[in-house]
């Protein structure tokens, strides 16, 4: 008799498992069937292929994350206080962010819809609030996994602190000069 497929839960929760006892270098289609007493051939019916099971662990992994920011302060406190709430949470999954990749944009865009409806309570269009969040979601996992990559080069947080305030800082400045600028007048304006 044929053995029943593998839930994707049962998948997902025995892979994360793997990847905080063993790393990421432990994440193989043959370890976690051994982990799983399944055949590899039936992984790869369930997940697709390696790079599709690492994909969906690194969702799975993200979307279990608790991530909290203060979403009731002005909208720079509020931009800082979530690029370090991310940046924190990741910091506390290295073998997850060593798994990532361009191809996981997707797994923040939860958490980055979060940060846009503070940016547009604060006055910001759609379009800003869209174009904001993700240089800031950009900067905070790109940087955060180049620290975790690479740790002891450019992992000092203050350096990570500062890059964040200043692009809040020049998102403020270009926000206010778009609001001060004087209308453009037309010929029937003139006095």
């Amino acid at each position: 008799m044929p053995k029943p497929l593998l839930s994707s839960d049962a998948i997902f929760d025995a892979a994360l498992r793997i990847l905080t006892e063993e790393g990421a270098g432990g994440l193989t289609i043959r370890n976690l069937a051994t982990h799983l007493k399944c055949s590899n051939s039936t992984l790869y019916q369930q997940v697709g292929t390696a790079e599709q099971l690492v994909r969906g662990v690194v969702a799975r992994a993200f979307a279990d994350l608790e991530i909290a920011f203060d979403a009731d302060a002005a909208w720079e406190v509020a931009a800082q206080s979530w690029c370090a709430a991310l940046r924190g949470a990741l910091l506390d999954q290295p073998e997850l962010c060593r798994l990532m990749s361009i191809s996981d944009r997707a797994v923040v865009v939860d958490y980055v819809h979060r940060l846009l409806v503070v940016l547009e309570r604060d006055g910001f269009s759609h379009s800003q609030a869209i174009e904001i969040g993700g240089i800031l979601a950009h900067v905070t996992v790109s940087m955060t996994i180049s620290d975790i990559a690479a740790p002891g080069q450019w992992d000092d947080p203050r350096v990570f602190a500062t890059t964040v305030r200043w692009l809040i800082h020049g998102m403020a400045a270009a926000r206010a000069e778009r609001l001060l600028r004087p209308a453009h007048r037309t010929r029937s304006d003139t006095p």
